[in-house]
């Protein structure tokens, strides 16, 4: 029987065609290559049931591109990891803590390309109802948001400013400094944004839009993401122990849901590549 034919263990996980369940042994039998190219027509993948080790997880990533490492000048970075960072759930800290992270996509902050994203659930415990992955199709989003929406992410002058130093370490720019919004690849409009925290979270990042008020650019971001949030848009993932979801960085953006409750233990292994060498693989990690 055709390999194709067993890919896919579902339909796609929206009605629009975003995302795909796939196959958990045929997935380790296919190529990378042929599983990106799902990724930038679905957004996001998710593989059920898998049993990784650090070191599994890592190897299995390694073959999708060049591994996004923080080394030599960038060694600080995540309060110092090299290459998978381990989501914990620290509460002395933000971005891999237990807190919301709002809508974003990976490496604008720290100035690196990031294309695939790979988070795997390694443990999983005493949650049900929080702590989810949000997963959402900006490309539709943006074709069929109303103009005053569009206007302002098409026009207007984004700036950010990382507040969580220990994280950014001394690699993010200091005060405020602009993203841009969109960058046409060809293939696709890839979205860097970075949505403003609940005023009850704790920030890693903070967000203006230029000429904007503070209460204007609340109100946008607070209607955008209402917007984003339609379940048109935007899969909620609940995490169960041995999920990987891998998601396209260029086609998607995603969010955390809070999960601050002391019983609940929610560990997630994250690991970035790259199409490009930006800065090169990891070197010496038994790969053979």
């Amino acid at each position: 029987m055709d390999k194709r034919v067993n890919l896919f263990e579902k339909e796609s996980f929206l009605a629009s065609g975003f995302g795909a369940h796939l196959n958990r042994d045929v997935f380790l039998n296919t190529e990378p290559e042929e599983i990106k190219e799902i990724l930038k027509q679905k957004g996001f993948a998710l593989v059920r049931g898998l049993e990784l080790s650090k070191q599994d997880f890592l190897k299995m990533y390694s073959q999708f591109g060049h591994i996004v490492a923080y080394v030599n000048d960038r060694e600080k970075v995540g309060y110092g990891y090299r290459d998978t960072l381990e989501l914990d759930g620290d509460k002395r800290k933000i971005v891999t803590g237990r807190g919301q992270l709002p809508f974003h996509a990976d490496g604008g902050l720290l100035l690196s390309q990031v294309d695939i994203v790979f988070l795997y659930g390694a443990s999983i415990k005493n949650m049900r109802f929080r702590g989810a992955t949000l997963m959402t199709d900006h490309v539709l989003a943006i074709e069929e948001m109303p103009s005053h929406l569009r206007d302002v992410l098409e026009q207007e002058t984004f700036e950010v400013r990382v507040t969580e130093r220990g994280y950014y370490a001394n690699v993010s720019p200091d005060g405020w400094f602009k993203v841009p919004v969109f960058t046409d690849l060809g293939w696709v409009r890839k979205m860097l944004v970075y949505f403003p925290f609940d005023d009850d979270q704790p920030a890693s990042w903070e967000s203006r839009i230029v000429g904007f008020t503070p209460f204007e650019t609340k109100k946008f971001f607070r209607e955008l993401s209402q917007f984003f949030k339609n379940p048109r848009y935007t899969y909620t993932h609940y995490w169960r122990e041995g999920d990987l979801l891998i998601s396209d960085n260029r086609r998607s953006i995603h969010e955390r849901e809070e999960f601050n409750d002391a019983a609940i233990e929610r560990t997630l292994w994250r690991g970035q590549t790259a199409d490009t060498a930006t800065g090169g693989p990891v070197k010496d990690i038994g790969l053979g």
